[in-house]
């Protein structure tokens, strides 16, 4: 069993701020000043979490000196991305629908068709909302 470090602690809290920061993202400097760091400490938090594609940091000139805004790469999650999923309202769902049983996701033609035909929102490509729900009738 391998126990979090002093860096993996601060590490899961960098990513914490700054994810919270949203789109705007937090300079260097405060992410450093809120969780009580050197700079020499979150610089190299900061570059590993870049590395991992994390985050990605933005050079500024701030108040005359150079630091960097830090951004999430990743988006906080939005119902969007899974309306009109078909599992939500699956007729096999009885069936124990999971992994490595007969009826499972890795063999689903609706949500690979789904999945395939989807774009953000969960809106087919080339069709409205209310003709994908019309389709889901027939």
């Amino acid at each position: 069993m391998r126990f979090a470090t002093k860096r993996d602690i601060l590490e899961k809290k960098s990513l914490d701020l700054i994810f919270r920061a949203g789109e705007e993202g937090i300079l260097q400097t405060d992410l450093w000043k809120k969780l009580d760091m050197s700079s020499r400490e979150g610089s190299r938090i900061c570059v590993r979490l870049e590395s991992w594609g994390l985050i990605k940091r933005e050079k500024i000139l701030c108040d005359g000196r150079w630091t960097y805004r830090i951004k999430s790469t990743r988006k906080p999650p939005s119902l969007g991305s899974i309306l009109g999923a078909p599992c939500i309202t699956c007729a096999q769902a009885g069936s124990m629908c999971a992994s490595g049983n007969e009826i499972s996701p890795e063999n689903c033609d609706t949500l690979e068709k789904w999945i395939l035909t989807s774009q953000v929102g969960g809106e087919v490509a080339g069709e409205s909302k209310a003709q994908v729900d019309l389709g889901k009738e027939a």
